[in-house]
């Protein structure tokens, strides 16, 4: 029987940075990043974790992401080294790419065909970027696409850069030189470890042009060198045999600066929906089945009733998010809401009715194919802020859209849709404790990079959007489907090598993914996102009143107060400076009350010193880290530290004042 390869994980996830130096990406949830091993070490062996996230002169290391080889053997995943077994040698092609200046202008839920064909970018008459380039060959040379780039030996570094596009690649692009900003001239280097794992790393967080932007959306002229695209590997044996590994995909994000706390869905939840609801991953959970109408609505029409859910791996991880937000947002119920006055791992009928009230607190999922019916009907749905129970509805996040009325509007964030479904089973006490199922190493990779990652809301994101909602971009559950990939990888680079990468092709029809496809309707810089979305104060009363919709971005009270993503752009974080003159140098930033220092402990802005989207593209090195210092597994302490205080100090309260007289003129 022929012998089957796959690299796992299947979405690698590596992070910019302004510093030569890098680390590699967690693999697990919610950990700490691993300090790069030359050596490599195999998965589940004792590693040197990350302690800070600079380097020596305050520059931001990057994230690489870690590529490994498995087998498939009797239905296992086993992982395959360099110089082991019988592998002889290891090649990785990798070909990303930046596709955000020909693609749309980011425009909340409209392009999601999710919604329908009546939702595509077309019928909703949505711009695209750079409008005033219209010959096809100028477009097509507005993507960052450096073409392919392969490695085969552990002593090699092998750029991603303006300067070795492969001559055969015909199409190779970057930005033009003396456009403006910081010349782009890189997507990132690869590398490999002594076990032949390939080591990924993206460019380094530099920004292209120089255009107003007046929108988290960004603006056209922008290029940023965030970037995605596929990952091979070929797999030659001792005898001879080359056998071509599963392909996987990299994708390039902005740093986290709480790494190690955990957004409620995350994007592997997000995936593992698609997976459940869409691709039969597991009928166990979701079997399928009658759907709704006119009449009635249910989210969890097609789920198992029965279904026993395990505590320890589907309930308990969203008990955690939500403490763990405490550090990076103020939500102060959220504090006894993560903790109730009960114990949640007791499955017993005399807690039955305090699970059931703590659940009937969660919003209700409108799905997709039910929105057209169903939107704004929904009791407890994507448009209601408090419970029965006077309290906001959870979680407390915006919506994917409660920034405009076009499209279809979420004004308040849910659960995936399985999430909810085992939050619901929890609550009738039809769940297991105890030791969870084992996960083997593969699939801990597979979730520990993308569930790191933001699932939800998508308004864009921070890594991607929400495309990977769409289970067409799917070849199985987790992996990527690549475009144009027919008879294996020679006839994919020959194609792009006859044609290049397609500046109007939507993977959501299901013809696969080109690189660049995931994070082609992000923010253009991807500063101008995280610059805004830190916060939205929707209206609450009304579902057409919302924040920009009528161009002028004031909010129309009654309006509250809620969330974007906060474990990747903190919003409140506490000071753990403890030098004397960090402590004053943040004071002259942060103090309205003209107190002489902001002391360590004390609740401060995280964005502190940064008024608008051109702060962010010039400071974003600057701004810190928030990382549990605590020594102790009971008791965390997250505090923000690595912050450049010296450098937000030279922004004087004069300055500060004439830069607020001068964004409140406009």
């Amino acid at each position: 029987m022929a012998r089957s390869f796959e690299i796992h994980p299947r979405v690698g996830v590596a992070r910019l940075g302004n510093s030569p130096d890098f680390y590699l990406a967690p693999e697990t949830v919610g950990g700490l990043p691993v300090e790069w091993d030359p050596e490599g070490s195999a998965v589940g062996d004792s590693q040197d974790f990350v302690q800070r996230f600079k380097d020596g002169v305050g520059r931001v290391k990057r994230q690489a992401a870690r590529f490994r080889i498995f087998e498939r053997v009797d239905g296992d995943l086993v992982e395959r080294a360099l110089g082991a077994d019988d592998v002889e040698s290891i090649e990785w092609t990798v070909h990303v790419a930046n596709k955000k200046p020909i693609w749309y202008t980011f425009s909340e839920l409209q392009g999601d065909l999710e919604f329908g064909d009546g939702n595509s970018y077309e019928n909703q008459h949505v711009p695209v970027n750079n409008p005033d380039t219209t010959e096809p060959a100028e477009r097509q040379a507005l993507i960052i696409d450096p073409g392919p780039r392969s490695i085969d030996a552990p002593d090699q570094v092998v750029e991603i850069s303006r300067y070795n596009i492969p001559d055969s690649y015909k199409h190779g692009s970057f930005p033009p030189v003396g456009a403006g900003g910081q010349q782009i001239d890189t997507l990132g280097e690869l590398r490999m470890d002594e076990r032949g794992a390939l080591i990924a790393l993206g460019g380094f967080g530099n920004v292209t042009g120089s255009a107003q932007i007046d929108s988290f959306r960004g603006a056209p002229g922008y290029w940023d060198d965030i970037a995605d695209g596929f990952v091979f590997a070929t797999v030659t044996l001792t005898d001879g045999t080359e056998i071509v590994a599963a392909p996987s995909w990299l994708l390039v994000g902005s740093p986290k600066y709480a790494p190690e706390l955990v957004n409620i869905t995350t994007l592997h939840d997000t995936m593992y929906d698609v997976a459940i609801r869409r691709m039969n991953l597991d009928p166990a959970i979701y079997p399928g089945g009658q759907q709704n109408d006119a009449s009635s609505y249910d989210p969890l029409v097609g789920y198992d009733p029965d279904y026993e859910v395990d505590f320890e791996t589907q309930v308990r991880p969203i008990f955690e998010r939500i403490q763990g937000y405490r550090w990076v947002a103020d939500i102060p119920y959220l504090a006894d809401y993560a903790n109730p006055d009960f114990d949640v791992a007791d499955p017993s009928e005399e807690l039955l009715e305090k699970r059931r009230r703590y659940f009937r607190n969660f919003r209700v999922p409108l799905l997709a194919e039910d929105y057209d019916v169903w939107a704004g009907r929904v009791e407890n749905g994507p448009d209601q802020l408090f419970s029965a129970d006077g309290i906001p509805l959870l979680p407390l996040n915006s919506g994917d859209n409660s920034v405009t009325n076009q499209g279809p509007i979420y004004k308040f964030e849910t659960l995936s849709p399985t999430q909810y479904f085992f939050l619901r089973q929890w609550s009738e006490g039809k769940f297991r404790v105890g030791e969870p199922p084992a996960t083997g190493a593969a699939e801990q990779l597979d979730g520990a990079d993308t569930g790191n990652c933001v699932g939800a809301p998508f308004s864009p994101g921070i890594e991607t959007t929400w495309i990977v909602r769409n289970a067409p971009i799917y070849w199985q559950p987790f992996q990527v489907k690549l475009a144009h990939y027919e008879e294996g990888l020679k006839n994919l680079e020959r194609y792009y090598r006859d044609n290049g990468l397609s500046t109007t092709a939507d993977e959501a029809h299901g013809q696969g993914c080109e690189p660049g496809d995931l994070t082609k309707r992000m923010a253009i810089p991807w500063q101008a996102d995280f610059s805004e979305c830190t916060v939205q104060t929707p209206n609450i009363t009304n579902r057409s009143i919302n924040q920009m919709a009528d161009g002028t971005g004031i909010e129309v009270p009654p309006a509250y107060y809620v969330y974007w993503w906060p474990p990747q752009s903190p919003m409140h974080v506490v000071s753990g400076a403890l030098d004397p003159g960090d402590q004053v140098l943040d004071g002259i930033v942060s103090s309205v009350d003209g107190l002489p220092i902001i002391a360590a402990g004390q609740r401060v802005l995280y964005q502190r010193g940064i008024l608008n989207a051109a702060d962010v593209i010039s400071y974003w090195s600057e701004l810190g880290f928030v990382v549990n210092q605590s020594q102790s597994e009971d008791y965390p302490y997250f505090v923000e530290t690595e912050r450049g205080f010296r450098v937000f100090g030279q922004l004087t309260a004069l300055q500060q004042a004439q830069r607020v007289a001068s964004v409140q003129n406009k």
